[in-house]
């Protein structure tokens, strides 16, 4: 769950996104439902992506609602 630029919004005065200076994503993971092979299995993944960052195309905000950004915006993917 992405807990930065989206969530933050946007300034009330001047209507500009807020960007903190680092964005993070949150990764939950509920207790006693997964093996340590499974854990193993989504550090992996995420080494993966981490080693294929340059070729991630980004997104791009083509809904924002009145409230709730975070849960309801939508997004396209950016040409890479």
């Amino acid at each position: 769950m992405e807990r930065e630029a989206v969530s933050k919004g946007r300034d009330k005065d001047t209507g500009e996104n807020i960007f903190p200076p680092l964005e993070l994503v949150r990764f939950t993971i509920p207790r006693r439902v997964y093996t340590n092979t499974h854990m193993e299995y989504i550090a992996e993944s995420i080494v993966r992506l981490y080693e294929k960052r340059d070729t991630i195309p980004g997104l791009k905000m083509v809904f924002e609602p009145k409230h709730l950004r975070f849960f309801q915006a939508r997004f396209e993917q950016l040409a890479f």
